[in-house]
């Protein structure tokens, strides 16, 4: 029986990561983005984690391969100096520790992020995730 942690995955926070790890492998204002490269295999992974019934093993078992294959996955962070897939596989994994019951709809969630991201890296400085608080006067 998997039960979910007392760290609960919240929209928010898969929108702040899918952002940070797009903005470091491919710089803001549009350095390298992948172009139409980069949105089809995005669009790619989106797909394989919802065919992978549900399992994040599967889906590495694909980020893995897509990496031999594909470029796009190789690309490297500029303050990580990790790859592009790496650093999914790496937060796939976390999802799972944290909520195994939903990690496949939180990576596809984070996924369609990415995808928007990498699409808008153009105006990620411009219109930031992060929410400001309000201040009190």
């Amino acid at each position: 029986m998997s039960s979910t942690t007392h760290n609960p995955v919240e929209l928010g926070e898969l929108v702040r990561k899918a952002e940070e790890i797009v903005e470091d492998c491919f710089g803001q204002g549009g350095h390298g983005a992948g172009g139409s490269t980069g949105r089809t295999q995005l669009s790619n992974a989106i797909d394989a984690i919802n065919q992978s019934r549900g399992s994040i093993e599967v889906f590495l078992n694909w980020l893995r391969y897509q990496m031999a294959r594909e470029e796009f996955w190789r690309r490297r962070g500029r303050s990580t100096g990790k790859m592009l897939g790496e650093l999914i596989a790496k937060y796939a994994e976390e999802l799972q520790k944290r909520d195994p019951d939903h990690a496949d709809q939180h990576l596809t969630h984070f996924l369609g992020f990415m995808r928007r991201a990498l699409i808008a890296l153009n105006y990620l400085d411009q219109i930031p995730a992060q929410v400001k608080e309000a201040s009190t006067r």
